[in-house]
Order: structure tokens, then C-alpha cells, then sequence
């Protein structure tokens, strides 16, 4: 039909007074004025209808579709015009639209009202937008098809409010309302994906609000259910990818996950890729890419995920017009990616440029704008980095100004409140330094301790101000109140690293609070407390991840005999939690359940953190997976004192555990400077350090425990175990002492040294021993000789390496073993971890001078697939009750990154932590020839002795013992009870760079074990 014929029509039918006909009439000249964009037919349609609904009256039964076909067209004319309407409601005759208008109709003249606000940005519409989607749920019935519909945007419109006017009984309200939408549409709807976002987007705005991780578990995982339902070419799923990577985003920068951080930049990706140029969002979907990679610099240090941060920030604040009201919020997200370059780069332009855009954010934010806090404290930050680069008071004062400023406006309970006051602290505390004011000084400490006192700020934030108000408390020898913050702080380092989290992700949480277990200890004994209470806060603040691990995998045996259902449950959430987790891209439909799957981890954290709490309310069973008591404590030391040595800047101390008491010995003459040179001059291992150790440490330790000479018949040595802490770690205090001939101020001389990392590792290694003990093992010795290693160069052929394997074959009948040679690839290896009752590699080992986890064995495949701390400590196979690992390579027992040296994370411990009763390992790099000899006697007092815990130690005592007596005699005959065999040759042309007679070849053999 022509325009020509539907003028015609219509003309014909003006005069019509039937429903039918008219109705016709009303859409003739809508068509008309589809095609032709006349508003006089538009006019003529509106005109009609609202004749059409005065004469049939407001009860009539069709009178709700007719009001929506009247909003309809009435809409056309506010599209067309942009002149704000009349508001609903309309008057017809003496009754108001209002109260009989379909809430179609109402739901409509929200949706106009909120448009209209979007463009003006009129408080007024979003006002009466809300209250006339109210109206609209009002006027559904209950159990009605579209009254989820109009619950969901009720929220929406609720929501939006609270963007504007931070009321949080909007948003608590929004997240209701779409609660009940959700709850109340079946899963397969095709609007549920929407309301899912929608209530993952509100869930994750209270998160930012309150600091609640529910709220931000729960906004993730309703995004990600909301895109695995909607389909690849869906136009709505690009909107949904987005809402998941945000969460994503702001997940891993709460909780530190780079998984979630990874999968935020592929997710942002995908969005950008798939927004064209020209759509509204394109300028958003851009800034939260660009977060996503500025905040994966901190995990990967690359700078070109910054440098592409950067870009892609600059890309989102040109898509956006000036004077745009989201303008400064990418304006502000610029300066943040420009900041974190600046750190980096050290570029004075960039911080500059990042106070710039900050100035233009901050001054075209309205006053009342919840975001403008933030944008306050970051560009004071910015202030203060500049005055650090130039020395100008101005900017210092400014940014204390700035940043009191965006106080001012914070609400007492807002989860950003403590960083805020963190850094007015910092910049007034700089301010001091320069004036040397008292009175900064003082709101210093008022603003740390204010910030500790924030509840709902972020654990990790807490922590720092915990740190900090210590600090300057202690300074003043205030011990008392430094001991009650770092107490507290603390007790928060296993919420920071929850089990649900991956370790690589712990490690990097905790290197941020490097040292601080040691310094609560410290002053707590300064402060008067007792020793108890020092070593619980050792036991708590130090290896925090193989703690975790160790109580993921106690031993159960009690607790499944008295409450099997209780066992049966912790079992079922640690096996889950226990399994690595690993996340697939995300692209198309592949991988739903996975995705669902992996969110489930917090929920899973949530109820086995509940069914410990019910273990321990069960009689006998209250101390369940707590740090051992005093009394479990002493009961460690049954066997031997436990000596642990903690490091600190204020003191250094030697807790002396013994079976009938605890005592703690001052060593004053140990300073934590003088082991950071030492370390950083590579002189762990001299003579001369050795000399030095012992009398400031293990002579003094030693004198206490009573061993002040060797027994008279300088047989059965008594054993003692060493834990030490921060830098000591790198020390071998079991070589401590002046070795000479007659000498007997020396460790070897007097006792037989093991290692621990903790002393929960120590009781939970002999409790699960106790209880396998009688249980069938394998019986097998898995032996791994790498004499040459591929694609390594410069001497790395290890020519005795098959030699100290054929001489542990040889010896493995009369140690009841059947040896059992691997190819010699990662997942060989692995997998015969399973069975094995000794495992013995002769090679090369790696220590990673940046993760400690990725800390190597090289085998055949190490260059494509190395076996890794990460892999043995992942792998767990203590139900098999594995003997003795024995790891005859350089640097096992050794973490080179000093800010995780307290976590214990390194080839030997991961072994004990797979499972392994004991390992032995080495602290440097080792003889080849002399590592044979070695490892023969070790296992020669084995097979003497039995496999007992007491033969591997004192078989690697009597092994370093006759290479030191080799050592210090210099001659064969030095050589006691021939229990070596070193030819002239290996004595005098060995691998070792140093000659035998540095401590330097036979100090860094090393025992951990129970």
C-alpha cells in the first residue's frame, strides 16, 4: 500500500465510531506517520485515542491496552521533541490516570522520566521515575507474568539513585526488589540473564560500599551465570561480559586473585572487540579494560599491560563528549593507570599528567557526588609523589589538604575510609620529618589509629595500619600498646590468605607483611607478655600457607571414630578446596559449568570455616586445627629441645622449648643488620660467619640448654630442632662454631641438628607419623641420576651423579627396597611420588629468585614442563606415608625472595608438605663427588639402624661431621671412623669452587624432619 492509498484509508475512516474502526483509524495514521515522520497524523492518532478512551469510559475491560497504545505514541513525541512531558498522570473527565492506568503504561512513563534524566540529569525525573515504578509494581498482582519485569526496573531506577545520592536504603532496597524478580523467574526465561546481571551489578556496588566479600562472591558469580546463559551472537552478552569483568576485577583487587585478574582483561577484550565505535557504552567497556590491566601490572610487572592501560584509558576519554557527566570518572581512571607507570618508570611527566586529569575530575565532580572521596584521596596521593620528586612543600601541604578534604565527606563505615586515613598519616608523618612538629607527628598516630579501628576496611589495608601506629609507638617505647596493634594485626593474616584462594595468590598478599609475626613477637616480650603468647604469634603470623595445607590435610582417624558424620563433611569441602583450582578462558558457550564450578570456592571456604566451628564445639575437639597450646608445645619436645630463633630490628630472641618448660633466651650480641650484610656480601657460609654465628646465637642457645661440651664417649649426641626466622633462615646454624682441630665450640660437636619450618609442622609430622606407622607402605626407592641435563650450558654435566645412584641401587635389597628408575620427565616423576617409600634425585636444582614456588628440579623436560615447589606442593600423597626425600642438588632447602623467607617456601618443604616424613636438602651449591659419599652414609645408618626418624638424622650428622673432620684435618687420616672414601683426586680437583677446607662444602647439607 502507498502513502497516496493510507492517506485515503485514513481519510475514510475519520468519521468512524466503532471500536474496530477506530482502532484501525489510530494505527492507519501511526503508519502515516511511521513512514512519512508527519506529526499532524501522529497528532491526529494521539487525538483519537484519547477521544476513544474518554467515551468507552475507565472501567471498560479494554481500557489498560488502550492507555499503553496512548503512552506509545505519546512517547513518539517526547523522542521527537526532547521537551520534557507533562507527567503521568493525566486528567480525563474528574478521575486521575493514575488510578486506573495498566502498568505497562506506568512502567513506560518511568522508563520516559528516566530517560529524560539521563539527559539532563534532572534529580527531579529520577525522583518521579522511582516513585512511578513503584506504582507500577503496585498496580501487577502478585504471581503475575511481568511483575518481575517491574521489579527489576524498579531496581534499576532505585540503583541509579544511589549512584547519585549514596542513600543506602536505595541500594538496599534495589538488591531486594530484584532478589525477588530473580527468585521469582523460572531459570530458562529469557529475561533471567538480565535480572542476574542487574543483581550482580547492585550486589557489587554494596560490596564497594560496605567492603562485604558476600556481596562480591555473590556479584561475581551472578555475572558469570548471567553470560554462560546468554548465547555467543546474543547483543546483550557483550553489556553482561562487561559486568562480569568489573566484579572480577574488583575481586582480585580485594582478595589479590591474579586468576580472576587474568580472567578480567580476557573477558574486557572480548567486550571492546565486540562494542563498535559508535555505541554509548564503548567509552565505558574501554576504562574497565584499562583497569584491568593497569591492576595486573602488580602481579605480572609487565609494562606493556601499563603501557596498553594507558592507551586504552586515553581511547575512553575521547569517546566521551566534553561535559558528559561520566567524563570524569575515565578522567580519574586515566590518572590512575598513569600513576602506576609512574611508579614504575619513574617518568615525572606521567605523575604529572595523573594530577592533572585528577584536577579536572575532582573539579567537574558535583560536591554531593559519591565518588568524589575517591578521586580527593588519589589526587592527594599523586600531590605527594610529586613533592617526593621535587622537595616542594606546596605540593606536600596540599596533598594532606586534599586528602583531609575527601575525609571530611567519607562516612565513618565506608570500607575506604582506612586507606584514606592511611595516607593523610603517611604524608603528615613526611611532613614531620621535614619540621620536625610534634603536633604532626601525634595526628600521625591519630590517623593510623583511627584507620585500625575502620571494621569494615580491608583486612590488608588494616594490617599497614597496624604496622605503622607500632612503629611510632614503639619509637617511643610504648611496648604495650605496639604489642595490642600488631597483636590484632596478626591475628588478621590468615583472613588476608583464605584457603580458598590460590597459593601463588597468598604468596603475593603476604609479601606485603614480610617480618611482621617476628616484630609482634619481639614486642610482645618488650612489652612484658609471656612467652607463650610471643611464640603463638610466631606459630600464627609465620608459614601461613603451609599451614593452611597442613590443616587441610590432618590426619582424621579421631574425629571420623566419634563423629563420622562431621568427618565425612570436613573431608568432602577440604577435597574440594585441597584440589587446584584452574579456570579456562572464557570464549563462547565451552565452559559454563566450569565457570559456575570454580565461583563455588568462596561458598565451599564459607561452610568448612562453619563445620570447623562445630568440630570444635564437640567435646575433646576444641583445640581442633588451632596452634598447638603450650602444654602440646612442650609435649614437641619429648624428643629434644626445639630452639627458635626469631629476628627482629628491636630484638633478637631464642625461644628454648624444652619437655617440662618454656624459657626464652635475649641474645643481644644478634643483630638483624649485621645478617642482612652479611647475606647481601654472600658470606653466609665462611668460616669466619660460622665463628661469628656461634657466638651470638648457637653457643649461648647451646650453654642454656645445658650442652656445653661433647658426651664423654662423643657418642649419642642428643638432638635438637632449629626453626629460625627472617633472614637467619639463610644461615646454617647447625655449622655454627670455630671448627679446628680440638675445637669443641661447635654445633656438630655437641648436638645433632634437624630443621622445622614451624612448630606445627613439627607436632603435625609426628602425629600423622604415629598413626601410619603400623600401615603398609610401598616398598619401592625411586631414584633419579641427572648426570647431563639438556639445553643447559656451562658445566652442567654432573659426571658422579649415576654413581650415587647405582651405589643407593646397590644398597637398596638390604634396605627392603626395590629401586625403581623413571624416565626422567615431570609427570614420571609425579606419579611414582605415589608409590615410592624413598625418593632420591641426584641433579641440578633452581632456587627462583622471584617466586619461590616455581623453584625447580630439572629433569628432561624441564625447559617446557619443570617440576616445580608449586607441583610437589599441590600433590598430596601422605596416605602412602613416603619415608625420606633426598634431594642431592643445589639450593633445595634455600628461598632467595626475602620478603616470603618466613612463608618456608622451597624445594624440601614442599616435599615435607606432599607428604615426605623426611627430607634432606642443602641451603648452596654442593660438591657432585662429595654429594656421593654423603648420601652413602646416610643411607649406610639406615640400613644399620632401621628406618627410624632418629637414623636419617643422625646418618646426615656423622656424614657432615667425617667431611668437616676431612675439612679441618686436611688430610685422609683425619678422615675417624673411614666412614668416606673421597680418592686423592676428589680431594684435590673437585667440582667445588672452594676447596674442601672451606665450610663452604660441607656445611649446606640440611635435615627437615620429624
Amino acid at each position: 500500500m502507498t502513502d497516496e492509498d493510507l492517506h485515503s484509508f485514513a481519510n475514510l475512516h475519520e468519521d468512524s465510531t466503532s471500536d474496530g474502526q477506530t482502532e484501525l483509524y489510530i494505527y492507519i495514521c501511526f503508519l502515516i506517520f511511521v513512514r512519512t515522520r508527519s506529526t499532524e497524523y501522529l497528532g491526529r492518532a494521539i487525538q483519537r485515542t484519547e477521544g476513544w478512551i474518554a467515551v468507552t469510559g475507565l472501567d471498560h475491560p479494554d481500557g489498560g491496552r488502550r492507555f499503553q497504545i496512548l503512552d506509545m505514541m505519546s512517547a513518539r513525541i517526547y523522542q521527537l521533541t526532547n521537551i520534557p512531558e507533562e507527567p503521568l498522570p493525566v486528567q480525563i473527565g474528574e478521575r486521575s490516570v493514575s488510578q486506573s492506568l495498566s502498568p505497562a503504561s506506568i512502567s513506560e512513563e518511568a522508563d520516559r522520566l528516566i530517560q529524560n534524566y539521563q539527559r539532563t540529569g534532572s534529580m527531579d525525573d529520577l525522583n518521579r521515575a522511582v516513585e512511578v515504578g513503584d506504582m507500577a509494581v503496585n498496580a501487577i498482582p502478585q504471581g503475575h507474568s511481568d511483575r518481575a519485569r517491574y521489579l527489576n526496573n524498579l531496581g534499576h531506577l532505585l540503583g541509579t539513585r544511589f549512584n547519585q545520592m549514596g542513600s543506602m536504603d536505595d541500594l538496599n532496597r534495589a538488591i531486594k526488589v530484584i532478589d525477588i524478580a530473580v527468585n521469582a523467574t523460572p531459570q530458562d526465561h529469557s529475561n533471567q540473564a538480565t535480572y542476574l546481571k542487574n543483581l550482580g551489578k547492585w550486589l557489587g556496588r554494596r560490596f564497594e560500599r560496605t567492603g562485604s566479600i558476600d556481596d562480591l562472591n555473590r556479584a561475581v558469580n551472578f555475572a558469570n551465570i548471567a553470560v554462560n546463559s546468554t548465547p555467543p551472537d546474543h547483543p546483550a552478552r557483550a553489556g553482561r561480559l562487561d559486568n562480569l569483568g568489573l566484579w572480577l576485577g574488583r575481586r582480585s583487587d580485594r582478595t589479590g586473585s591474579i586468576d580472576d585478574l587474568n580472567r578480567a582483561v580476557e573477558v574486557g577484550d572480548m567486550v571492546v572487540n565486540s562494542t563498535p565505535q559508535d555505541h554509548p557504552y564503548r567509552a565505558s567497556r574501554l576504562s574497565n579494560l584499562a583497569s584491568s590491566l593497569s591492576m595486573r601490572l602488580g602481579r605480572t610487572g609487565s609494562i606493556d599491560d601499563l603501557n596498553r592501560a594507558v592507551e586504552v584509558g586515553d581511547m575512553a576519554v575521547n569517546a566521551i563528549p566534553q561535559g558528559h557527566s561520566d567524563r570524569a570518572s575515565y578522567l580519574y581512571n586515566l590518572g590512575i593507570h598513569l600513576w602506576a607507570r609512574y611508579q614504575q618508570t619513574r617518568v615525572i611527566d606521567d605523575i604529572r599528567r595523573a594530577i592533572k586529569v585528577a584536577d579536572i575530575a575532582v573539579n567537574t565532580t558535583p560536591q554531593d557526588h559519591p565518588n568524589r572521596a575517591s578521586r580527593l584521596n588519589n589526587l592527594g596521593l599523586w600531590l605527594g609523589l610529586q613533592f617526593e620528586r621535587t622537595g616542594s612543600m606546596d605540593d606536600l601541604n596540599r596533598a594532606i589538604e586534599v586528602i583531609d578534604m575527601a575525609l571530611n565527606t567519607i562516612p565513618q563505615d565506608h570500607p575506604k575510609r582506612a586507606s584514606s586515613l592511611n595516607g593523610l598519616g603517611y604524608w603528615l608523618s613526611r611532613r614531620f620529618y621535614r619540621t620536625k612538629s610534634m603536633e604532626d607527628l601525634n595526628l600521625t598516630l591519630s590517623c593510623f589509629k583511627e584507620g585500625w579501628a575502620c571494621h569494615a576496611s580491608p583486612p590488608s589495608v588494616r594490617i599497614s595500619l597496624a604496622q605503622h601506629a607500632a612503629n611510632i609507638l614503639a619509637s617511643q617505647r610504648m611496648w604495650e600498646g605496639a604489642s595490642d596493634f600488631l597483636q590484632g594485626a596478626v591475628k588478621l593474616l590468615p583472613i588476608i590468605s583464605p584457603r580458598l584462594l590460590d597459593n601463588s595468590d597468598k604468596q603475593h598478599i603476604l609479601k606485603e607483611f614480610a617480618g611482621l609475626a617476628s616484630m609482634a613477637a619481639a614486642i610482645s616480650l618488650a612489652a612484658g607478655k609471656d612467652e607463650y603468647n610471643a611464640l603463638e604469634l610466631l606459630e600464627l603470623g609465620r608459614c601461613v600457607i603451609a599451614g593452611l595445607l597442613l590443616e587441610m590435610r590432618t590426619d582424621i582417624s579421631d574425629l571420623r571414630g566419634q563423629h563420622p558424620r562431621l568427618a565425612a563433611e570436613f573431608e568432602s569441602l577440604r577435597n574440594e578446596l585441597d584440589s587446584p583450582s584452574s579456570r579456562t578462558p572464557l570464549l563462547g558457550n565451552t565452559a559454563p559449568s566450569r565457570e559456575i564450578q570454580v565461583d563455588r570456592r568462596p561458598e565451599v571456604d564459607q561452610k568448612f570455616n562453619k563445620v570447623i566451628a562445630k568440630i570444635r564445639d564437640q567435646f575433646g575437639f576444641r583445640n581442633f586445627l588451632l596452634p598447638p597450646t603450650s602444654d602440646e608445645l612442650m609435649a614437641a619436645a619429648d624428643q629434644g629441645p626445639i630452639i627458635i630463633i626469631n629476628v627482629s630490628s628491636y630484638r633478637c630472641d631464642a625461644f628454648l622449648i624444652k619437655k617440662n618448660r618454656i624459657t626464652v633466651l635475649p641474645l643481644p650480641d644478634l643483630k638483624e643488620k649485621e645478617l642482612k650484610t652479611k647475606v647481601s656480601q654472600q658470606s653466609v657460609g665462611s668460616a669466619q660467619t660460622l665463628q661469628w654465628l656461634w657466638d651470638v646465637a648457637a653457643g649461648p642457645v647451646l650453654d642454656a640448654l645445658g650442652y656445653q661440651c661433647p658426651p664423654p664417649d662423643n657418642k649419642n649426641l642428643p638432638r635438637v630442632w632449629w626453626i629460625t626466622t627472617g633472614v637467619l633462615s639463610h644461615f646454617p646454624i647447625h655449622a655454627a662454631g670455630y671448627h679446628a682441630k680440638g675445637s669443641t665450640k661447635t654445633v656438630l660437636d655437641r648436638v645433632m641438628s634437624s630443621y622445622s619450618s614451624s612448630i606445627k609442622a613439627l607436632v603435625y609430622g609426628r602425629r600423622y607419623s604415629v598413626r601410619r606407622a603400623t600401615e603398609s607402605t610401598p616398598k619401592q626407592a625411586l631414584l633419579v641420576a641427572m648426570q647431563k641435563t639438556p639445553s643447559l650450558l656451562g658445566g652442567s654435566a654432573l659426571p658422579f651423579a649415576t654413581k650415587e645412584v647405582e651405589m643407593l641401587a646397590c644398597l637398596c635389597p638390604s634396605l627392603q627396597l626395590k629401586p625403581v628408575i623413571p624416565l626422567k620427565r615431570r609427570e614420571e616423576v609425579l606419579a611414582h611420588l605415589r608409590t615410592c617409600k624413598i625418593f632420591h634425585f641426584a641433579g641440578h636444582g633452581r632456587s627462583d629468585p622471584q617466586d619461590p614456588s616455581r623453584s625447580y628440579l630439572l629433569l628432561d623436560d624441564w625447559n617446557k614442563s619443570p617440576l616445580t615447589v608449586g607441583d610437589l606442593r599441590d600433590s598430596n600423597i601422605q596416605e602412602s606415608s613416603p619415608f625420606l626425600g633426598y634431594l642431592s642438588a643445589c639450593s633445595t632447602s634455600v628461598n632467595k625472595v626475602d620478603s616470603l623467607v618466613d612463608e618456608g617456601i622451597h624445594l624440601a618443604s614442599a616435599f615435607q608438605l606432599a607428604g615426605f616424613r623426611h627430607v634432606i636438602g642443602t641451603l648452596w651449591e654442593v660438591s657432585d663427588s662429595y654429594c656421593v659419599d654423603v648420601a652413602r652414609v646416610v643411607y649406610e645408618t639406615i640400613r644399620d639402624e632401621g628406618m627410624t626418624d632418629m637414623a636419617v638424622c643422625r646418618g646426615l650428622h656423622r656424614a657432615v661431621k667425617a667431611l668437616r673432620d676431612v675439612a679441618i684435618g686436611s688430610t685422609r687420616e683425619a678422615r675417624d671412623a673411614g666412614d668416606l672414601e673421597l680418592s686423592d683426586e676428589e680431594l684435590c680437583n673437585d667440582s667445588c669452587e672452594t676447596t674442601l677446607q672451606s665450610p663452604l662444602c660441607w656445611a649446606p647439607y640440611i635435615h627437615f624432619g620429624v
